[in-house]
């Protein structure tokens, strides 16, 4: 499957009692979860991904366009390792940008999402070269609109991070659990906070190749480092939200 063919393919109830002295009574119950943001994860066809790192290979790299000057990434142990320009001009990147900002949009209009009558519009990407030693800070990603959306695609995952187990890491006995993954961060709660019911707000993500995920570029993230042979390849992007007239109309008689 090409890029092209892709991207044409693209309360529960509760009843509660009083003591038996009293008139008993039933009552609707609900546990909600107040979420801090929404996340859309996606599985890529290896061939939407073979088709991006052969472009890659062979466009990006050889044009060697830097795009560290605009990132904090610390990747630099290599002499292959890169951040690199990825054009959303050429006939690739076009098709990605259809395919991607379709995905964005998604995840802004569908009512388990954001629910919100707008569109996502990428305006820039890059490529991101790691090899051992090499990760990314703390950090977050800047938009040209009030909100925006940023992307992670995962291209290559070197065999020393596909080997590590699935599931919560156990960071005991320095065992290295998350070496390579990058890290989804909203608070640095402490196993202390979360026995007082504060909810563990850092998931930390096993790279896997094809694996796409679209979050807000609030999102302050992070990309562990690793020790092996291998190159650790991802893409990122970023997209600029685009609201209807009726959306904006909507939010502003927002009242809190």
């Amino acid at each position: 499957m090409s890029l092209k063919d892709l991207s044409e393919s693209l309360g529960n109830k509760s009843k509660i009692e009083t003591p038996k002295e009293k008139t008993p009574f039933e009552a609707k119950a609900q546990i909600k979860v107040i979420p801090s943001y929404k996340l859309l994860a996606v599985q890529m066809p290896d061939a939407f991904t073979d088709d991006i790192n052969r472009h890659i290979d062979e466009v990006i790299i050889p044009n060697n366009v830097s795009h560290a000057k605009d990132l904090v990434g610390q990747i630099r142990q290599n002499k292959k390792s890169a951040q690199l320009t990825f054009s959303l001009e050429d006939k690739m990147g076009k098709d990605f940008k259809l395919i991607t900002d379709r995905l964005a949009t998604s995840l802004l209009r569908d009512p388990t999402g954001y629910n919100r009558d707008s569109i996502a519009d990428a305006f820039e990407a890059w490529t991101v070269h790691s090899y051992a030693g090499d990760y990314n800070p703390l950090h977050s990603h800047g938009v040209k609109t009030l909100a925006g959306l940023s992307m992670i695609m995962y291209l290559k995952v070197p065999k020393c991070i596909e080997e590590k187990p699935e599931g919560l890491p156990k960071l005991e006995y320095s065992s290295g659990e998350i070496d390579g993954f990058t890290g989804l961060i909203t608070s640095t709660h402490t196993i202390e906070d979360i026995c007082k019911l504060k909810l563990d707000a850092q998931e930390y993500i096993k790279p896997k190749k094809g694996f796409l995920m679209i979050f807000p570029n609030w999102l302050q993230h992070c990309v562990m480092p690793f020790f092996g042979e291998g190159e650790r390849r991802t893409m990122s992007a970023n997209f600029n939200i685009r609201d209807s007239k009726k959306q904006i109309k909507k939010m502003q008689g927002h009242t809190i």
